[in-house]
């Protein structure tokens, strides 16, 4: 069973607008809303790919119970807390049609150790042994940004399969739990290995440092620019088909989803690059922040290309 945890999930507030400007009256061409928060995303992006899981995470006030009804309307099995105190958060998606892409994030509630603890508790009872457990997003409300490696401390006698999609002190420290898959962009491996990662062999070089973790799937994204993937002892090239973008803002979370979506599939690694750069080459098309065209993706995995690059 897979299953998702956002711990500072939000409804997203997009504005759509021909050029942001500083300084003056910017008027919406229109607005809408999707879901926010890095975890519901994998969640609703599985889900539209055939994948059935679990959504953990922590809900406040009206607007946590509006979050909880987008996921159930969407199909997922929502294991959510609830409370009815305070409220969580809304961010602002600023969407220029050169597609550039703005957020303006809401800090969200902050949690403590006693709410940290109880959505733990009820992952170590409701888990079972070889699960995969999705860690991704945000963790700067909590009182202890590493809290991922908390809980994974606490879940370790679970054995469970941990996808990792974190940055900053949170990621090295979770590190030496060897998660199954790390997924860094290309700024959080340089603060990741303390220097400035320039070109693809700086970025090689630093993925091969990392072989001490014993990390079986390190993929690193590159934006528009595709993505550099180890799987064991080999590493790929990955690049993206060229598409007109309206939003990129949830592409890196459609390609986790991919990515866990081809595992979860025992595909082939060549098979599940493809799929997962096609899904996110399609949110990038898409005007909302999670979902995209199934249709469209498979059109667009005919494009991917991939290249060994040892």
């Amino acid at each position: 069973m897979i299953h998702t945890l956002t711990l500072n999930p939000a409804i997203d507030k997009l504005l759509f607008l021909p050029e942001f400007k500083k300084n003056i009256t910017n008027r919406l061409q229109s607005d809408d809303a999707s879901m926010g928060g890095k975890g519901t995303h994998v969640s609703m992006n599985l889900h539209n790919m055939g994948i059935s899981n679990r959504a953990y995470g922590i809900a406040y006030g009206e607007t946590g119970s509006k979050i909880i009804q987008m996921l159930e309307q969407y199909g997922i099995e929502v294991h959510f807390l609830q409370k009815p105190e305070k409220n969580s958060r809304t961010n602002y998606i600023i969407i220029e049609e050169n597609g550039d892409c703005s957020t303006l994030a809401s800090p969200g509630v902050s949690l403590d150790q006693d709410i940290i603890d109880e959505i733990t508790a009820r992952l170590i009872e409701e888990l079972e042994p070889d699960d995969s457990l999705i860690l991704s997003g945000d963790t700067s409300n909590c009182y202890d940004p590493c809290v991922y490696n908390y809980m994974l401390q606490k879940l370790k006698d679970k054995k469970i399969k941990i996808f990792l999609d974190a940055s900053g002190p949170t990621l090295e420290k979770c590190l030496d739990a060897s998660p199954f898959l790390i997924k860094p962009n290309q700024d959080e491996l340089s603060q990741l290995c303390g220097k400035d990662l320039q070109t693809e062999a700086d970025i090689v070089s630093a993925i091969e440092s990392l072989s001490r973790c014993n990390i079986p799937i390190i993929a690193v994204s590159l934006g528009g620019d595709g993505s550099i993937v180890k799987y064991n002892d080999t590493i790929y090239r990955v690049i993206p088909p060229e598409v007109s973008v309206c939003n990129t803002i949830g592409c890196g979370d459609c390609f986790l989803s991919g990515m866990i979506y081809g595992i979860e599939k025992n595909y082939p690694i060549e098979k599940t690059l493809t799929i997962a750069t096609a899904v996110s080459a399609a949110t990038a098309e898409s005007r909302f922040s999670v979902g995209f065209d199934p249709v469209r993706a498979k059109k667009l995995a005919g494009q991917v290309k991939i290249t060994q690059l040892n």
